[in-house]
C-alpha cells in the first residue's frame, strides 16, 4: 500500500533495482493537413530511414514553412535545418568519392600559435591588424607595405589559405553529389541549387546585416527545390537525373527564380 503523498516506485527487478520504465510509443506522423502533404510525409519517412536526425530536421523545417505564423525566427530555423541536411546527407548516403570534411579552424589555430612564437619580432597581432599608413610612404596602400616575416609564419599562412580554398572546393563537390548523385562540380542544376542554398545561408547567421522577411511564397519556392533534390537522393521513384531536371525546370517556371 502506498502512503498518501508518496509516489509508487516501479516493481523491483530480480537484481533488486527498479524495473525499466515502459518505452514510450513513437510519435505519430504529422497530420495530413496544411503544409504536410502526402509527398512530404513520404519524404520524411524516407529520410528517417536514412538517419533519424536528418529526418527530424526535415520535419522541423516543414513545420517552420507553415504559412500560419510565418516569421523571421521560423525562417532562421528552417535555414539552419536546410544547411545541416544538405551538408550531411551525401555523407550519410555514402556517395562514392566524396572529399573529407574540410575545416580551417586547425590551420587558424596553427597560424595563431606561430605568430605567438614570434611575438617579439612581429608584435601583437591586434596592433599589426590596426596599423594605418604610418610608413615612410603614407600614400602607399597598407596592403602593399612590405615587411620581413619569419618563414614559419608564411608556411602557416599558406596552410590556412590552402584549407580555405579546399573547403570551398569540397563544399561545391558535396553540393554536386547532393544534386546529381555523383561527385561533380559541373552541371547546370548545381548552379540553380547553389542559389537556393545561398538564399537560406543568408538567414543562418544573425550577425549578418538584418534582412527583411521575404514573402512566404518566395521562401517556399526555394524550399521546394530543396525537397526535389532530397527526393532524388532518397526516394525510389526518381530513377534518373533527367527526372530531377524536369522537376527543377517546372519549379522555376511555377515560382520564378525567387
Amino acid at each position: 500500500m502506498v502512503e498518501p503523498g508518496t509516489a509508487e516506485l516501479p516493481p523491483a527487478s530480480p537484481l533488486g533495482k527498479p524495473a525499466r520504465e515502459p518505452q514510450q510509443p513513437r510519435e505519430p506522423d504529422p497530420p495530413l493537413t496544411g503544409i504536410w502533404t502526402p509527398e512530404r510525409q513520404s519524404l520524411r519517412a524516407a529520410l528517417l530511414k536514412q538517419d533519424a536526425t536528418i529526418g527530424g530536421l526535415y520535419e522541423m523545417a516543414v513545420d517552420g514553412m507553415d504559412p500560419a505564423g510565418w516569421s523571421m525566427p521560423r525562417l532562421v530555423t528552417v535555414a539552419h535545418c536546410v544547411r545541416e541536411i544538405c551538408g550531411a546527407l551525401p555523407h550519410i548516403l555514402g556517395i562514392d568519392g566524396l572529399p573529407p570534411r574540410s575545416d580551417t579552424s586547425a590551420a587558424g589555430r596553427e597560424l595563431s600559435r606561430v605568430w605567438g612564437e614570434h611575438l617579439d619580432e612581429l608584435g601583437a597581432s591586434e596592433e599589426a591588424a590596426a596599423v594605418a599608413d604610418d610608413t615612410a610612404e603614407p600614400q602607399q596602400p597598407k596592403a602593399l607595405v612590405r615587411r620581413t616575416v619569419p618563414d614559419a609564419l608564411v608556411v602557416a599562412a599558406a596552410a590556412y589559405v590552402v584549407a580555405d580554398v579546399e573547403g570551398s572546393r569540397n563544399a561545391r563537390k558535396v553540393r554536386g553529389a547532393l544534386v546529381t548523385g555523383i561527385v561533380t562540380e559541373n552541371h547546370a542544376n548545381i548552379a540553380t541549387f547553389a542559389r537556393t542554398q545561398s538564399f537560406f545561408m543568408g538567414y543562418v547567421h544573425l550577425s549578418r546585416p538584418v534582412r527583411a522577411l521575404p514573402a512566404h511564397g518566395a521562401a517556399l519556392a526555394h524550399f521546394e527545390r530543396v525537397e526535389i533534390v532530397l527526393r532524388a537522393r532518397v526516394e525510389q521513384f526518381f530513377k534518373s537525373l533527367a527526372a530531377v531536371e524536369t522537376m527543377l525546370v517546372a519549379a522555376n517556371r511555377k515560382r520564378g527564380d525567387a
